[in-house]
């Protein structure tokens, strides 16, 4: 399997898992807040921050509304575009900054795209990749043109079939372009843990030979962890500085704690993995002498005296005769007085 190469950081099997902190709508469009975010997943130890560019009216209907999608409550009674572009989306001025700064902290800057058009107004900043939408799976002709553009893609695959998720791969590398991650991602906000389906991660990587993440909605690490032990190369999470604030996708965001918590859950679980065979640590070495068994004495033993099942036993440590030999043992006579609890030796053996 190809790694992808996201400006010099290489992502797949094998390589350190890219976290990304998905910043989204959780600005709040307040520049201190975009700035404390990257500032803390920064800090975490994240790997990327990422941003979201679309232009309203070319993602949703002008006739949607407020009701249609059921946020009312939150935002009034209004035209869903009307509410993307003056309460969602981060303005298109700010993301020079927002891009310089990230790289300030160390990170990787980069931004989901929903048309080629987006996509170029992007590409000044010199992004390392582009990610794609799961709402965006099936938009083939967009996928074209994006992957023409010769940058990095990650493309999420919530709500799409095999056969579907097949056509967009395709459809990016009929353009030359084989710099390529898929994400399983389940598009619900957040998913119910029997819903989340993480083998998925395994068949897709089979599937398509391709480095697989998941983009996670769930408010807590757990799904995560697992992820990884799964072999998720990417992990994706919406973050906030609080799941109080008003917003679409504050409620099931990691705040500041948590964002911490998932990068030491994630590289410990890197670490745990390991490699497929039997290697002991120089740890479990000294483990194997003093927890494993050997042969005792469970009363004093006369020289001459037969061993037998009662008066021989197995205990710790394990720095005497293995308990493969036990056998060997039973029916022979003790060349010494063993006294109670010695371990017992091949010298000792007639």
């Amino acid at each position: 399997m190809k790694s992808l190469n996201i400006d010099g950081r290489l992502v797949g099997p094998g390589q350190p898992v890219y976290i990304v902190a998905e910043i989204s709508a959780n600005h709040n469009r307040d520049k201190t807040v975009v700035r404390e975010l990257i500032d803390i997943a920064a800090d975490a130890g994240f790997d990327a921050v990422k941003f979201q560019t679309y232009e309203p009216l070319e993602v949703f209907s002008g006739k949607i509304t407020t009701r249609d999608v059921h946020l009312e409550d939150m935002y009034g009674d209004r035209y869903w575009w009307e509410v993307a572009r003056d309460e969602i989306l981060m303005p298109r001025e700010w993301f020079g900054e927002m891009f310089q700064y990230v790289r300030s902290k160390g990170l990787q800057a980069f931004s989901t795209v929903h048309s080629v058009k987006d996509a170029e107004f992007i590409m000044q900043f010199n992004p390392p990749l582009f990610k794609v939408a799961s709402i965006d799976v099936s938009y083939l002709d967009f996928l074209k043109g994006l992957a023409a553009l010769k940058k990095p893609i990650i493309l999420s695959t919530g709500m799409h079939y095999l056969g579907e998720i097949e056509e967009a791969v395709h459809a990016i590398r009929q353009q030359g372009n084989d710099q390529l991650a898929l994400l399983h991602c389940v598009s619900c906000y957040p998913p119910k843990p029997e819903t989340v389906n993480l083998r998925n991660i395994e068949m897709l990587a089979k599937a398509f030979d391709l480095p697989v993440g998941f983009s996670d909605h769930s408010p807590d690490n757990y799904m995560d962890v697992a992820a990884v032990a799964l072999g998720a190369c990417i992990i994706e999470k919406h973050v906030t500085r609080d799941r109080n604030m008003k917003g679409v996708d504050h409620a099931f965001s990691l705040e500041p704690d948590d964002m911490r918590d998932l990068v030491k859950g994630v590289r410990m679980a890197e670490k745990a993995l390991g490699v497929c065979s039997r290697n002991l640590s120089t740890e479990e070495m000294g483990s194997r002498k003093m927890v494993r068994r050997s042969a005792a004495a469970r009363f004093d033993i006369k020289k001459g005296e037969v061993f037998n099942r009662e008066n021989l036993k197995l205990v710790r440590p394990g720095t005497g005769i293995h308990p493969r030999y036990f056998e060997q043992i039973l029916g022979r006579k003790a060349a010494v007085d063993i006294e109670k609890e010695d371990l017992i030796t091949w010298e000792m053996i007639d």
